[in-house]
């Protein structure tokens, strides 16, 4: 079972997250999205937990380009891709096509 947010009204208008796994709550009433979304990416580390596979993708562009953890080998994504590719193909199509559209200032 992969860790999950447990909200009352829904993700938009919440004022309280959880965060279990395994039925278990983590740590409870955290008041904001970030700091439960921070202890839900967590626990994947922390219990050796492979990715959900409908959320896989996401998970390791926020693992690889916005926390930049990126093991030599490895990957929380399940099945994984072609053996030998620690990276899921859609994450490196997605950066290579997303890099074209930064802004680098010219100095």
């Amino acid at each position: 079972m992969s860790p999950c947010f447990v909200t009352g009204n829904g993700v938009n208008q919440c004022s309280r997250y959880y965060v279990s796994v395994e039925r278990q709550l983590l740590k409870p009433e955290l008041n904001s999205f970030l700091p439960a979304f921070k202890v839900l990416f967590g626990a994947y580390f922390v219990f050796n937990l492979e990715y959900n596979s409908a959320l896989a993708a996401t998970l390791e562009y926020v693992q690889r380009d916005l926390l930049l953890i990126n093991p030599e080998s490895g990957s929380k994504t399940g099945k994984g891709p072609k053996k030998g590719v620690n990276v899921c193909p859609r994450v490196i199509t997605f950066l290579k096509r997303f890099s074209a559209f930064l802004f680098v200032p010219q100095i």
